[in-house]
């Protein structure tokens, strides 16, 4: 059997009113596999939220009406906005035009309701597999926007671009899509596809030559920690100097911090297409 690539805890945003189908449903089950839920209750919070220095979204579930426009106005206007990870629209219309409409809008797939709990939850790991081993995906590791098919990291304040090589990038990937640390053996098999008998070397070389690449301060650790004989990301950035490490000591489970929300605003052109 195959191994859940989505297991990691996933970062998924609800967008319906307070009183809709969604939230409360959506949060709890949500929450019992392995994700972490946030609820807006209007287009404009939503459009605020993806657009915000906050822990990076892996997907957005969206109702089909909301109190400031359309489910697929909002889906229209996340796409126009340059966000590219899964959009799936929740809907009680399950006729042909309602669907063609919220698939043309930019939704990548329709939940019908009322709520079927173990077929929402496949459809939504099924999606973030598949943008995940994308051509589009932009992965967000720390302070980076990382494009596996392009073998590049850019920096989001700067927009300094770093160059990788395609075992730089492939080491990558696969600790961000790995639940907990990744053995040195692990990377081995799985990006090198030598057996459990090769020297590990490689593997160290290549995560220090990484290391110098998105951590150039030594001292410091803030992004690929080094934990149970093996490695791990810590996606949400550079960690507070309170809890900043050496590369070569073996640690265990270090905090990471992400920075309060920003609210963005909504033009008027925006909102007349929400509405439409």
């Amino acid at each position: 059997m195959s191994r859940d690539t989505t297991a990691r805890n996933r970062h998924i945003l609800v967008v319906d009113t307070t009183d809709g189908p969604l939230p409360a449903v959506l949060e709890a089950l949500l929450a019992a596999g392995r994700f972490c839920v946030e609820c807006v209750g209007t287009a404009s919070d939503c459009l605020a939220r993806a657009g915000s220095a906050a822990t990076p979204l892996d997907a957005v579930i969206i109702g089909a009406h909301l109190p400031d426009g359309t489910g697929a106005g909002l889906c229209t206007l996340l796409r126009n906005r340059g966000v590219t990870i899964p959009l799936l629209l929740a809907t009680r219309d399950t006729s042909e035009r309602a669907t063609v409409e919220g698939l043309d809008s930019g939704a990548n797939d329709i939940i019908t309701l009322p709520l079927r709990p173990a077929e929402a939850i496949a459809r939504l790991r099924a999606q973030i597999r598949a943008y995940e081993t994308s051509e589009d995906a932009m992965l967000q590791i720390g302070p980076f926007h990382f494009r596996p098919a392009r073998r590049m990291l850019q920096d989001s304040k700067t927009g300094s671009r770093i160059r990788l090589t395609e075992k730089e990038a492939a080491v990558l990937k696969y600790l961000y899509r790995s639940e907990g640390p990744v053995t040195r053996n692990q990377l081995l098999r799985e990006v090198w596809g030598y057996h459990n008998g090769a020297t590990t070397h490689t593997v160290e070389t290549h995560i220090y030559r990484l290391r110098r690449k998105i951590e150039p301060d030594s001292s410091r650790i803030g992004l690929l920690v080094n934990e149970d004989g093996g490695y791990r990301l810590c996606l949400g950035g550079p960690l507070a100097p309170a809890a900043v490490k050496r590369w070569d000591t073996m640690d265990h489970t270090i905090p990471s911090h992400s920075p309060a929300p920003v609210t963005t605003r909504v033009m008027a052109t925006e909102m007349q297409l929400l509405s439409a």
